[in-house]
């Protein structure tokens, strides 16, 4: 009784010792990920490491990414402009020229079989990046 268990709950319920393996038992939908991107004068993106976000911790700063998304217009806007501080002193992104935050839809599947490219993107927010010269 305890092995079958697992079959007579629900494919996403997960409990420590009867676990129904959820990462295994459903199809995944390609994600959405809110990410910060950079774009240069000619508007190629540039990835922004973690740093740029939050902290040197990519989790930390896709937390960040993802709850400041969904609070509204105003808190991307700010997030946004942090970041285009971070990008303006930083000597290995000079050629960036604005900030974007953006929701995509990535396949995990071709994303880590090295194409990178999301499938479907949103814009969360935008600003420009200041320097001084």
């Amino acid at each position: 009784l305890a092995v079958a268990a697992p079959v007579l709950r629900g494919a996403t319920d997960d409990s420590f010792p009867f676990s129904t393996y959820p990462m295994f038992a459903r199809v995944i939908e390609h994600p959405w990920l809110t990410v910060a991107e950079g774009l240069d004068a000619d508007g190629a993106r540039v990835r922004l490491p973690p740093e740029m976000v939050a902290s040197d911790e990519p989790m930390q700063a896709m937390r960040t990414l993802g709850l400041t998304a969904g609070q509204g217009r105003h808190a991307p806007r700010q997030l946004c402009a942090r970041i285009a501080e971070r990008v303006a002193q930083s000597e290995r992104f000079a050629a960036v020229r604005r900030v974007r935050l953006v929701r995509a839809r990535f396949n995990p599947l071709a994303y880590f079989d090295g194409d990178s490219r999301p499938e479907e993107v949103e814009k969360v927010s935008a600003c420009q990046v200041s320097r001084s010269n």
